[in-house]
């Protein structure tokens, strides 16, 4: 068979290949052993031995035959059970209307009679015996007087409700008067199903009192006195269920055969959605109301007044209230939908539903009141298909297994070369360098793919290196570009003339709350207390709050306490008199008496001994300093700003400092944060302190290269500001060139390139 597609030689290739396979098979070739067969296989090409993988189309065919032919079958047998639930649910509908129907012309006919008390006692009494409707009641509301006559029965006996008990029926049938008044003689009002609330007074328990479903039929009426007013006919709504129970039964009228046992029911809904009850067991005439069958696999609201198993879906379930609609619209059909029900196995259902009509007299047009379904689970698709599997598996077993043979031999041969090949590339991402790939294979096509991935190998690691190389030149040339700071500064500068602390490099969140702290400090002229790092900054916020401050004319005195001793300190801060000790040839004012109406700035308070602490304490309490070797105390007015770079709570709970001076020192704080949280500000401190350079020297300023930049961002600088000029400062010197390159950066720590 030639493909017309195909150009002639494949045609030739083709017919050839397909001569001598037909040949094998028969024994003509001279050599037909295992060993022949193995290496046939394993000399032939891939397309060769893919083209016995062409076997699986029968079993495809074989299936889609399968499922054709299943699929029509069920349409059919889905039709026939669409009909059947059809049919029982008009024949429920049919019934329905016609006990209404019953009910209506009862009424009607005990109205035109000749009414009377005994007349309305022998209509409950002798309606049953005779084959008729089982009522729950009978009244007559007069319309002018108070001579109400009501009847109520119940297991056969009849008991007339006492005029004095009327008022205790609930609801008490005289508010259907607006109902009944525009009536003419012969139609009939019916009622929704409403629960009514009764007295029924019998020997032996005169208080008692009942609560039924019922639905009232009411009628004008004029009673053989002349008395007019209207007729209420109670019908006890169980009736009604009881239908629904008897057409599910196998006592239906219409049952023919036996089926199988899933559960099936009726329902009754109005024509707001409201399912009102459902069908019960036969046996169980008297059970009451319920919903749950109905409701499964809804969400709504479940009861309303007086109907507790009365339950409205939510509107999301669109089946349903199109089932709704139709009924409103006198409309009966089938649905087939999809039950996710428990232990149903996603089974088909079918909903059949019809409209209930009512007519309020013989020659009024029905109106529709209610909707019955009906909800039919079968099994018959699902019997009738496990036989067709049956079928279908004994055609196809035989080929099954052939073709499975067939894959899994050859498949696993053609294939393993594949995946080893496959596998070796794979494991390639988890070594360092790519290598060639040795597997071991049979066939021409795997021996060439091989090859292939081999040479793709060499040419990638020929273009990695190359790659690397050209990469590493390009890094180097342009970390030696000089880095552009006013560029590489990342936080908003403030406008011109915006900064009011231009002592304090920087910008950001962090300096911006350091120079608000500095600026809240400066107008408010009590004592300071700095706290952090070395290196950043502290010496500056401190000038900046006096400079900043009322006393920025006066003199501001700063003293480092730990680069002196204790009795140094304490001649530093408070002086002495001439002859106070050996070597005091004059008198010397103290640092307190120095920086009088101005500023006096201690650094590391912390340490500071506890005779100097004692000493500090007094003059900060009374603002009065007494020089060594004087008899008399010396006001001074001074601002105190002191700064540490420790924790002095951590030193208070070791005792090595005083808690009553910390918290008299610790009047405005103020913070001054580290170079690590605020990296951000390393390029523009590295170009002021460049101009400072420029400015010390009267040399043109060098600039960073971007790799020096770089190495800057990546420190984390536990000296802080100070450690950055240092290295700002001696790369400057160091720097040969008019740009600083990374080489020229000397940072303590190796890793920091």
């Amino acid at each position: 068979m030639k493909h017309p597609f195909l150009p002639k030689r494949l045609n030739l290739i083709f017919a050839r290949k397909r001569c001598n396979a037909m040949r094998w098979f028969r024994g003509e070739l001279p050599d037909s052993s295992f060993e022949r067969l193995r290496t046939a296989i394993h000399n032939s090409s891939i397309k060769t031995r893919l083209m016995i993988g062409l076997i699986p189309p029968v079993l495809i065919i074989l299936i889609v035959t399968g499922y054709l032919t299943y699929f029509i079958s069920s349409k059919f047998i889905h039709s026939a059970i669409e009909r059947s639930s059809q049919l029982q649910v008009m024949a429920l509908k049919h019934e329905i209307e016609y006990f209404l129907d019953h009910c209506r012309q009862d009424l009607s006919n005990l109205a035109k009679g000749n009414l009377s008390e005994d007349a309305l006692r022998r209509f409950l009494s002798l309606n049953k015996l005779t084959g008729g409707s089982d009522y729950l009641g009978i009244a007559f509301i007069s319309q002018k007087t108070a001579d109400h006559l009501i009847y109520m029965a119940k297991d056969g006996y009849i008991a007339q409700i006492p005029p004095a008990m009327i008022s205790e029926i609930k609801p008490i049938p005289l508010i259907y008067y607006e109902k009944v008044k525009q009536l003419t003689p012969d139609q009939v009002w019916l009622s929704p199903i409403t629960e009514l609330e009764f007295p029924f007074p019998e020997p032996d328990n005169p208080n008692q009192k009942l609560i039924r479903k019922v639905i009232n039929m009411a009628t004008p009426c004029c009673m053989s006195g002349g008395a007019t007013g209207y007729l209420i006919v109670m019908v006890d709504v169980l009736n009604l269920r009881n239908i629904l129970s008897l057409y599910n039964s196998s006592q239906s009228p219409i049952w023919a055969f036996e089926r199988t046992a899933e559960e099936r029911y009726f329902y009754l809904f109005d024509l707001d959605g409201w399912i009102l009850f459902q069908s019960e067991p036969v046996e169980k005439p008297h059970a009451d109301l319920s919903s749950h069958l109905a409701r499964t696999g809804f969400t709504g609201i479940l009861g309303r007044q007086g109907q507790e198993s009365a339950f409205l879906p939510d509107s999301i379930f669109g089946n349903y209230w199109k089932m709704v609609e139709d009924i409103r619209e006198s409309r009966n059909s089938v649905l087939m939908l999809t039950t996710h029900k428990p232990n149903y196995y996603d089974r088909d259902y079918f909903l059949a539903y019809a409209p209930v009509r009512f007519k309020s007299s013989d020659q009024a047009k029905p109106q529709v009141v209610a909707g019955v379904a009906y909800m039919d689970i079968s099994r018959l698709t699902m019997a009738a298909g496990f036989k067709h599997m049956d079928t279908m598996f004994l055609v196809t077993i035989v080929a099954a297994l052939v073709v499975a043979g067939l894959i899994y031999l050859l498949g696993g041969i053609i294939t393993r070369p594949i995946v080893k090949l496959a596998q070796a590339v794979k494991d390639l991402s988890q070594q360092p360098v790519l290598e060639a790939i040795h597997v071991p294979h049979f066939g021409r096509e795997i021996k060439g793919l091989q090859q292939a991935i081999n040479t793709m190998i060499a040419t990638l690691n020929r273009q990695l290196e190359e790659i690397r190389q050209k990469d590493r030149k390009i890094r180097s040339a342009i970390l030696k570009e000089q880095a552009p700071l006013d560029r590489a500064i990342t936080v908003a500068e403030p406008e011109e003339g915006g900064d009011r602390v231009p002592s304090i490099v920087g910008y950001g969140a962090r300096i911006e709350k350091l120079k608000s702290e500095i600026l809240k400090a400066a107008q408010a002229d009590a004592d300071v207390l700095i706290i952090g790092e070395t290196g950043t900054g502290k010496q500056l916020a401190a000038e900046a709050i006096h400079n900043l401050s009322a006393r920025r004319g006066k003199a501001f005195i700063s003293i480092n306490c730990g680069a002196l001793d204790e009795n140094l300190l304490l001649d530093t801060l408070f002086g002495h008199v001439k002859g106070a000790f050996t070597e005091a040839k004059t008198d010397r004012k103290g640092a307190f008496m120095e920086a009088d109406r101005g500023t006096l700035f201690l650094d590391e308070i912390q340490v500071a001994s506890p005779r100097v602490q004692q000493a500090m304490l007094r003059a900060i309490a009374v603002r009065k300093v007494k020089p060594l070797g004087s008899d008399r105390e010396t006001d001074v007015e001074v601002r105190l700003i002191v700064a540490t770079n420790v924790d002095l709570k951590g030193l208070i709970d070791k005792g090595l400092f005083r808690e009553d001076l910390y918290f008299r020192l610790k009047v405005i704080t103020v913070h001054t944060p580290p170079l690590r949280e605020q990296k951000e500000n390393i390029p523009v401190l590295s170009q002021h302190f460049l101009g400072m350079q420029e400015r010390l020297t009267g040399k043109a300023a060098k600039g960073l290269s971007k790799g020096a930049l770089s190495m800057l961002m990546r420190y984390d600088w536990p000296g802080n500001v100070r450690e950055l000029q240092n290295c700002i400062t001696r790369a400057v010197v160091m720097a040969e060139g008019q740009l600083i390159q990374a080489d020229d950066i000397h940072l303590d720590v190796e890793d920091a390139d």
